[in-house]
């Protein structure tokens, strides 16, 4: 009896180890069959990149407030380094409209002179009408909408003359110099950029003529001005949407991200990506993040292309 006792048990534990056995050299083959995929759709986007290799995409560059054109090549310079090396893009950068002064303290945070602006109150009454002043008492509500309804509550001084201005200063170098492929901005840059998509949207609506942009490329932005009503265009209230490609640069450390998502809800959910950098309100330039920033970049630039 204890004989067939030990075979038996000898046969169910060689049973048990072999159904390890199986079930081990089926998860080894799916794990490899997932690696498989992984890299055959790895090999599916370096394919989609290389289609812009030849393609040379022209980005229209627009810094943030109190910047210029030459401290915007400076500050972008690793991504730009990153999308010519290959052949990607083109860049031209440029100056807001508006002569500007920094606010008080922040001499040294924006550098030398000559500073710049896209948009500046149409009455200069006082600095307090100015909502770049009340960016020391950043608001942090439940939604990113209810946040930047909070920061542009009663007081906040109306920008139509600039805002119109710097569309029209848009609309003209892009006629002058264009066609353009792609608009970059960097925090007020961002919110000009994406109010001048949905002015190239309104146009085309109004006039049939095509935009020349085909994606948008936004660092630590804000939602954009309606063109019509030069409102803040808020996604639970409004249903103007930026209807092309767009990339979203964030940092998750922004004391500003709720405006950046704010943004990013204003654009078409199927064609809007966002990138967390994983810092605060600035560009990123280490080298293996502009290297992720620059294939992100280049598979939009390619789908908006295709």
């Amino acid at each position: 009896m204890w004989l067939f006792c030990f075979f038996y048990s000898s046969i169910q534990y060689a049973r048990c180890h072999f159904i390890a056995f199986l079930a081990s050299c089926v998860g080894f083959l799916w794990t490899r069959f997932r690696i498989v995929l992984f890299r055959v759709g790895a090999i599916r986007s370096i394919a989609l990149s290389t289609q812009l290799k030849s393609a040379n995409m022209k980005l229209l560059c627009l810094p943030g407030a109190y910047g210029s054109a030459d401290k915007f090549q400076v500050q972008l310079a690793p991504l730009v380094n990153e999308l010519m090396s290959d052949g990607t893009a083109t860049f031209r950068f440029v100056d807001a409209p508006c002569e500007a002064v920094p606010p008080e303290g922040f001499e040294d945070f924006f550098g030398k002179p000559p500073y710049y602006r896209f948009i500046e109150p149409d009455e200069k009454e006082t600095q307090d009408t100015d909502v770049l002043s009340r960016i020391r008492d950043f608001p942090d509500c439940d939604t990113p909408e209810d946040t930047m309804r909070e920061l542009m509550k009663e007081g906040v001084a109306s920008s139509v003359i600039s805002t119109n201005r710097a569309i029209e200063y848009l609309f003209d170098i892009m006629d002058k110099e264009g066609p353009f492929d792609g608009i970059i901005g960097y925090s007020e840059g961002a919110t000009v950029a994406s109010t001048f998509l949905l002015a190239e949207q309104k146009r085309f609506q109004d006039t049939g003529r095509p935009p020349q942009i085909k994606c948008g490329i936004f660092f630590a932005g804000w939602p954009p001005l309606d063109p019509s009503t030069f409102a803040m265009v808020l996604s639970d209230e409004s249903d103007l949407m930026i209807n092309i490609h767009t990339c979203h640069i964030i940092g998750s450390l922004d004391p500003y991200v709720a405006g950046s998502m704010a943004l990013y809800n204003a654009c078409d959910p199927d064609t809007a990506y966002i990138f967390d950098h994983g810092k605060g309100h600035t560009l990123p330039r280490e080298k293996g993040v502009i290297k992720e920033l620059g294939d992100v970049i280049r598979n939009i630039m390619a789908e908006a292309s295709a």
